[in-house]
């Protein structure tokens, strides 16, 4: 089949929704690591939530790392915009697992740091192109 006529190799052809794509598998791929890490070792969930932010924003400068670099320019713009997808895709699935633990200023800030550290990495991106 023609790659101009298949709309999903012309999607990932997108650098936002590539660079999403590949922020969103980092993350759950960080996701069930930690879980085998914590379930299998003695380690306490004390640790939990600082790793698991750790690993949400490395992913979110990921993708717009790549965003950028696949796109060739505007590496704030793209990355920003990665950011902004990310941040929405993993709030609506906060949203449907357990919407008790979003409060607003937690809601903003994590908003605010998703689109700085993104479009740190679309910037870092356009450095290695």
């Amino acid at each position: 089949m023609d790659s101009n006529k298949n709309p999903i190799i012309r999607l990932t052809e997108n650098p936002v929704v590539y660079g999403t794509g590949a922020a969103l598998i980092f993350g759950i791929l960080c996701i069930i690591l930690l879980s085998l890490f914590f379930y299998l070792t003695t380690i306490s969930e004390l640790y939990l939530k600082p790793i698991g932010t750790f690993c949400y924003l490395i992913g979110g400068f990921w993708g717009g790392f790549l965003a950028s670099k696949r796109a060739g320019g505007k590496g704030l713009v793209y990355g920003a915009e990665v950011g902004l997808c990310y941040y929405i895709i993993f709030i609506l699935m906060l949203l449907l697992i357990s919407p008790n633990s979003l409060t607003a200023s937690a809601v903003i800030i994590k908003g605010f740091f998703t689109i700085l550290v993104s479009a740190a990495g679309g910037v870092c991106g356009l450095a290695y192109t």
